[in-house]
Parts: C-alpha cells; sequence; structure tokens
C-alpha cells in the first residue's frame, strides 16, 4: 500500500484544524487588550479594536487587524476544509488539482500573517511601557488568538500536498508540474 494513502493520514490536520476553530471562538469573544491612557479605560476584543481604529481615522490600520485577525484565520480554515475534502472525494482532474496545489501554497505562505495582532499588542505594550502614563495588558483573548494562529499553521503543515495527487509517488517532490 501506499505509504502515504494509509488510513488517518488526513487525521491530524483535520484535528489541527478542529482545535484552530475551537480557538478562534474565545478568541474573537474574551478581551485581547485591556489599555489606560490619561484616566481613559477600555478593553477591546478583536472586532472592537478594529471598529475603534475605523472611528478614531486609522481605518489602514482597521483593514490591516481586520484582514489579518479575521479573515485569514477563517480563510485559513476553509481552505484547509477544502483541501480535506478535496482528498476524500479523490474525484478532482488535474486542472482542479493545480488550483488546490495552488491554494495550499497559498495558505502555508499567509499563515504567518495572522500573528500581526499578537505582535501589535506585544509592541503597544513594550512602547507604553516606557512611554507616556499609561498602560496596555494582553487579556486572554489574545492567547487564544495566537494558540489558534499556531494551530492552523500546525494544520497546513501536517498536511501532506502530494495527497491531492493519487497517482504521484510518496518520494516524488512536493510540488508536481
Amino acid at each position: 500500500m501506499n505509504p502515504i494513502r494509509q488510513p488517518g493520514v488526513l487525521h491530524r490536520p483535520a484535528a489541527f484544524a478542529l482545535a484552530a476553530l475551537a480557538m478562534l471562538v474565545p478568541a474573537n469573544l474574551l478581551p485581547v487588550v485591556d489599555t489606560r491612557l490619561a484616566g481613559d479605560a477600555r478593553t477591546d476584543t478583536i472586532w472592537s479594536g478594529t471598529v475603534e481604529l475605523y472611528e478614531t481615522g486609522l481605518w489602514p490600520l482597521a483593514v490591516i487587524v481586520f484582514v489579518a485577525s479575521l479573515a485569514i484565520p477563517v480563510f485559513k480554515l476553509l481552505g484547509l476544509g477544502c483541501l480535506l475534502l478535496a482528498v476524500n472525494r479523490n474525484r478532482s482532474d488535474v486542472r482542479r488539482r493545480r488550483q488546490l496545489t495552488r491554494l495550499y501554497s497559498l495558505l502555508d505562505t499567509i499563515g504567518r500573517w495572522s500573528m500581526l495582532d499578537v505582535f501589535l499588542v506585544a509592541f503597544l505594550a513594550g512602547v507604553v511601557r516606557f512611554g507616556a502614563p499609561a498602560s496596555v495588558e494582553p487579556r486572554m483573548g489574545i492567547v487564544a488568538f495566537a494558540a489558534a494562529v499556531v494551530l492552523t499553521i500546525l494544520a497546513t503543515r501536517a498536511f501532506d500536498p502530494r495527497l491531492l495527487w493519487p497517482s504521484v509517488r510518496p518520494d516524488s517532490p512536493i510540488s508536481p508540474s
């Protein structure tokens, strides 16, 4: 039996993807940051922070946060779902297999950009501690979000794109031509 076609080969990427989906729930419901500046205190979730950035005129940053924090994780999970379903169905023509291989490559490339929010919170917390009388405190939502991002990266890495090409030998290069 072809080692790449062994039973359970899709369990790892599916498990990571489901765990990432589970972590996105608290990541989007729990506060990601508490800020205090000049006596004004606020607690923000990813969504409320995005809305606040937009309303204060920082719409380019709001778009970046929205794309990196909300759109990309959802896109990655939908894309992984498509890949897993395509392998299970195994009815794709060559053109469709190429598209799915490109999708895999895109998912692998964009995954790390979702960590932008985590870096932004860490950056703000560091800068504010050395600046004005203010405070920025990370909250559990950012931890859940970071876990979701890491899990989507693990899910993508656990998926073997050669599964999209059933006639490809396991010792062949990763990207079929």
